[in-house]
């Protein structure tokens, strides 16, 4: 055997024992040698090893099997971190995970968006005062994401198209100056549908829905975001659903963002709360504007169920006030344009609401360390 056949062996043991304590809980050696069917001294190497590293540590002892308790070990979650950004068109919010893809603390700050270097620097100053914030050392922050509204290219180099916020200014060539870490920029829908892929951990393939001030799309494949060629994949706000419908901001006419965003759904002084609490008590006007909202939807859904026939899961702001009912509602629309039989429920809720935008631009860094 070579000593890159070794080598190899060593860190694949390294690997294989690193990851087991993020699948279970407190682990002993001799837990570990089971498991893994490795020796113990090769065990024992290891987690001393990692201990050094700050990655795992001891806590407490093993129940008893009759002999002497084993020392049980266990995962060290904020060993590393990653920090995500969200920017909005009125402020910014900055938010730190964990190892688990848990989010330590967040902090949320008002900065009108402007593509200029001025707002640029302002940014950059906001999340660097949030990391410092942390205390924590920089070899332990694997990265930056920021998450905005516009789609970026595969690599989470530039923005690729922008036409909500203008993203001239905002470029890693600008940003990274400001930093010691490696920056990604990401789109915020595809950005929170990673979030959900993360926190549900049972999705293999499904059609990830946003519904916030604007709508947008995401599309996951065998457990994973699809980009598409260019990362333009997903994108079903701009799904023309009234060829002759109302202006969108792409410049096409009755695209879907213009029938389903909360922009399209709520007058303009009213918020999303005071909207779902009419429409629970009955007022027949805003059953009217939720009824027309509904049918919409599940105009643009259903072609979007044709073509994919995967379970549709409703995420952004509206997924804070969606009941079953509403659900219902929207699949019984949506079965009565549907060319085929539909069974059984294929509508969720997501289940990552808070901040998934956020946690999402953070996850990328969390995936690769964990790959890699």
């Amino acid at each position: 055997m070579s000593n890159e056949d070794v080598l190899d062996i060593k860190q694949n043991n390294y690997r294989n024992i690193y990851q087991l304590f993020f699948q279970h809980g407190p682990l002993s050696k001799p837990q570990i040698v089971k498991l893994l069917d490795l020796s113990l001294p090769t065990v024992t190497n290891n987690i001393t090893l990692l201990e050094q590293e700050g990655k795992i540590k001891e806590n407490g002892l093993c129940q008893s099997q009759g002999g002497r308790p084993a020392i049980a070990y266990h995962l060290v979650e904020d060993a590393f971190i990653s920090i995500g950004v969200e920017i909005q068109q009125r402020k910014i919010r900055c938010l730190a995970v964990n190892l688990q893809g848990n989010t330590i603390t967040h902090s949320s700050t008002k900065l009108a968006y402007k593509d200029n270097l001025n707002y640029v620097q302002n940014l950059c100053q906001i999340v660097n005062q949030f990391i410092e914030q942390l205390h924590y050392q920089k070899s332990q922050i694997l990265g930056i994401g920021f998450s905005i509204q516009g789609i970026t290219d595969k690599q989470g180099h530039a923005i690729i198209y922008g036409k909500l916020l203008s993203c001239d200014a905002l470029n890693l060539d600008n940003i990274q100056p400001y930093f010691s870490y490696p920056l990604k920029l990401l789109h915020d829908v595809k950005c929170a549908a990673l979030a959900e892929l993360h926190s549900s951990k049972k999705i293999d393939n499904a059609i990830y829905v946003s519904i916030s001030e604007h709508l947008g799309g995401a599309i996951i494949l065998n457990n994973q975001i699809d980009l598409g060629k260019q990362g333009y994949s997903g994108a079903l706000e701009h799904l023309q659903i009234h060829p002759n419908g109302h202006q969108c901001y792409c410049g096409q006419t009755g695209c879907l963002e213009t029938y389903c965003s909360l922009s399209a759904l709520l007058l303009p002084d009213e918020t999303i709360q005071q909207f779902f609490d009419l429409l629970r008590k009955q007022d027949p006007q805003v059953l009217q504007r939720w009824e027309t909202f509904l049918q919409n939807l599940a105009l643009g859904l259903n072609a979007v169920y044709l073509l994919l026939e995967r379970d549709i899961i409703l995420g952004g702001e509206i997924a804070l006030y969606l009941e079953q009912q509403d659900l219902s509602l929207l699949q019984q629309k949506i079965r009565q344009k549907a060319t085929f039989p539909i069974e059984g429920d294929f509508i969720r809720i997501a289940s990552q609401r808070q901040y998934p935008s956020a946690v999402g631009a953070a996850l990328p860094f969390i995936i690769d360390f964990l790959n890699n």
